[in-house]
């Protein structure tokens, strides 16, 4: 069926779900029309093909159940999906015996509503088929005992897809179906695997065991792989005569026509129905070819739907594991358990014979083998990790060569070049096309691989490959999260120690402080030139601050973190500073990106950085200066991630170029009053909140400083 031919109408007085419903239809290929006045769908309706419609029940001046009798007026075979957000009894009973084809409840599914389309618009099809049928089943009594016989077939085939909950039991069924009716002794439907390069056997009639055991056809091989290949079907009257195909199974094919259709789903080929050994040794006409082609459509819908059936189990499995990975994280302390338990969630879902756990050395660029598992040629402690004292450490490292603009996102790129640097290796296993390596990353760069391989030729499928990537990157983050919820809980048990000598210090630093200060205005004359005793001032003052930023990091309030807009920290330090810049008439601009600015960060702590940073760019600009903030996504230099940045760019005097590498040195300052304690702050607060910070002067005329904070996971 050519869904592009299939003309739908919507029905709808919200031009939003209009189309929103003629999107989603139009990319699964359908011709859509879209009306919010019903009258002119009506008029629609009585002057134009129409092979589906979906209509809103409330409307103002017409109901969807005068849209439904109108429709039936028209043909009453043309199928009716009513939708409502009201839902009753009364409504529902109203529908269906008016004839609608279906009743569906708004917020409408796209799953639910695109398979109820696609019955509809089968049941159509079928409709308008067998009205055809019926019309030349008039001119011969034989014909019509035929169509009435394949009709019973299709009617088989149709009811099994409903009832049979075993996928390989419905392909048989079928296969027994088609054979019959197109009087077929050999029978088969193979099915593409999930990288699409070969077909096997899934069911099968006058077929011995070892043969569909065996099979493992090419893509492009042979009469099946052809029609595979072109999505084309094909029927062949003698095959030791056809110039592109040669017999290769005497044994097997008695006859020499020969019929091929294929299975498609949107489309997209995903295997082909085979018929062959026809009685009486006679050739199979176009009218089998056309039977066998409804037969390849049931077919496919049948593997269709075990296969949505299969991803609504793999998605709930995936959920379970989930869960219990919640609840058994927190009890994980060790790298090795969190490693057991990963291996076991994931060997619950597929086949796992062996694993590697590589720690990423970023500065060589190299990965260490931590552990194994399944692999007899590494020796392992007790703990499972390698045991050095019986490997070298050339056999130990992998080096991959990563492109440098690489993606190591990538699970298959990722997974090639380390399978490529393991098939160099003697003891370890030469992997297949059944493996992955998951990366795992930590702040943004590198930190380890899993690789999971088995020895079998079935590779490993897309939703394996997706389900291991999520499994383990999600057991990752809440590993790290753990670990880091622990450290939280000893640094607050090292606050409260600090906090409490930090508070014992102020006494006697104030004590101290005021002494001196007592001494220099009894003995200003004797002290007035003494280097000395500026000096012991001067580390007073700092050991005070050094204490000031004790207390500060003890004070757990101090540090707690909520989500908030940098937009709007921005525009909360610029109106504290207001009175500066408007004394030095300095103009002050904002400009972000249209981006999500949410971060989870400590609001106090960033609005002190901001203020930190326009005070130090006022200081630096004389009259009519200008003060720029500009927010950007952007990759810092050093990563291989984007960022929120957040530029804050002055027309100041700028940073001379032998000062730019120790702005960030605690103490350091050019200035003749300060603690020199201002940016190195600002570097620990952002270094703290997972961000990095970077600054670009141009002596003499302007500083840009970035801060990026990492983007939401």
């Amino acid at each position: 069926m050519n869904q592009a031919s299939e003309k739908i109408i919507i029905v709808d007085d919200e031009e939003r779900m209009c189309q929103s419903l003629s999107a989603l239809l139009n990319d699964e290929g359908y011709s859509v029309d879209t009306f919010t006045d019903p009258g002119k769908a009506i008029d629609s309706i009585k002057s134009n093909k129409v092979d589906l419609v979906i209509s809103d029940i409330k409307m103002p001046s017409f109901t969807g159940l005068d849209i439904l009798k109108t429709v039936k007026s028209v043909d009453a075979d043309i199928p009716v999906i009513l939708l409502t957000g009201y839902a009753s009894l009364d409504t529902a009973v109203d529908a269906i015996s008016n004839g609608a084809y279906d009743y569906l409840m708004k917020p409408v599914e796209f799953t639910q509503l695109n398979i109820a389309v696609r019955r509809a618009l089968e049941k159509r099809h079928s409709d308008l088929a067998r009205l055809s049928l019926l019309e030349e089943l008039k001119i011969s009594n034989l014909i019509l005992h035929r169509r009435i016989s394949e009709l019973n077939a299709l009617y088989e085939a149709g009811k099994s897809i409903g009832s049979t909950a075993n996928l390989k039991e419905l392909l048989r069924q079928i296969v027994a179906l088609a054979s019959n009716v197109t009087d077929a002794q050999v029978g088969s439907i193979m099915l593409l695997d999930d990288r699409g390069k070969y077909m096997t056997i899934e069911a099968a009639i006058g077929l011995e065991d070892k043969v569909i055991e065996s099979t493992k056809l090419p893509l492009g091989e042979s009469i099946a792989g052809y029609v595979a290949e072109t999505g084309e079907p094909l029927i062949i009257d003698n095959v030791e005569e056809h110039d592109k195909f040669k017999r290769k199974s005497k044994d097997r094919y008695s006859s020499k026509s020969l019929l091929c259709a294929p299975l498609k789903i949107k489309n997209k080929v995903i295997g082909v129905i085979n018929m062959a050994n026809k009685d009486n040794n006679e050739k199979f006409n176009k009218n089998d070819l056309r039977l066998l082609t409804t037969f390849a459509s049931q077919a496919a819908i049948a593997v269709d739907d075990a296969n949505l059936f299969a991803r609504k189990q793999r998605r709930l499995i995936e959920f379970e594991i989930l869960h219990e990975i919640t609840n058994e994280m927190p009890n994980v302390k060790a790298l090795a358990d969190f490693r057991n338990i990963l291996l076991e969630k994931l060997e619950r879902v597929f086949k796992i014979d062996y694993t590697l756990w590589l720690e990423y050395d970023l500065e060589n660029q190299w990965f260490i083998i931590n552990s194994a598992s399944g692999i007899a040629d590494i020796p392992q402690t007790a703990s499972g990790k390698i045991d050095l004292s019986k490997i070298t450490i050339e056999e130990l490292v992998l080096n991959p060569v990563f492109d440098s603009s690489a993606d190591l996102h990538d699970i298959e790129y990722v997974t090639k070049s380390i399978s490529d640097k393991m098939s160099e290796n003697s003891f370890l296993p030469n992997p297949t096309d059944a493996s992955i390596a998951v990366p795992i990353f930590r702040l943004g760069e590198l930190a380890f691989v899993m690789f999971i391989g088995n020895h079998s030729d079935a590779s490993y499928s897309e939703e394996d490959i997706a389900l291991a990537k999520i499994v383990i990157s999600q057991s990752a983050i809440m590993f790290e999260k753990e670990n880091a919820l622990l450290n939280a809980t000893r640094l607050l048990t090292m606050g409260n120690m600090i906090s409490e000598i930090s508070h014992d210090l102020r006494r006697p630093l104030t004590t101290i402080k005021g002494g001196l200060q007592v001494i220099r205005d009894k003995m200003q004359n004797e002290l007035s030139n003494s280097e000395l005793f500026q000096t012991v001032e001067d580390e007073v003052v700092r050991m005070n601050e050094l204490v000031r930023e004790l207390v500060d990091f003890s004070n757990p309030k101090k540090y707690q973190m909520e989500k908030v807009n940098l937009k709007s920290i921005v525009q909360k330090a610029s109106e504290l500073v207001e009175p500066d810049l408007q004394k030095k008439h300095i103009s002050f601009s904002s400009e972000f990106e249209d981006l999500d600015w949410e971060v989870i960060v400590n609001k106090n702590q960033i609005l002190e950085i901001f203020l930190n940073l326009y005070i130090n760019a006022i200081d630096a600009m004389g009259e009519n200066g200008k003060l720029i903030v500009k927010g950007i996504k952007e990759m810092p230099h050093h990563k291989k991630v984007e960022y929120l940045a957040v530029k804050i760019s002055d027309t100041g005097e700028g940073i001379k170029k032998e000062n730019l590498s120790k702005i960030f040195d605690r103490y350091f300052t050019t200035k003749s009053t300060g603690t020199g304690l201002g940016l190195a702050v600002v570097e620990r607060v952002i270094s703290a909140h997972g961000g990095t910070l970077s600054v670009d002067s141009d002596y003499g005329k302007g500083t840009t400083f970035t801060m990026y904070f990492p983007l939401e996971a």
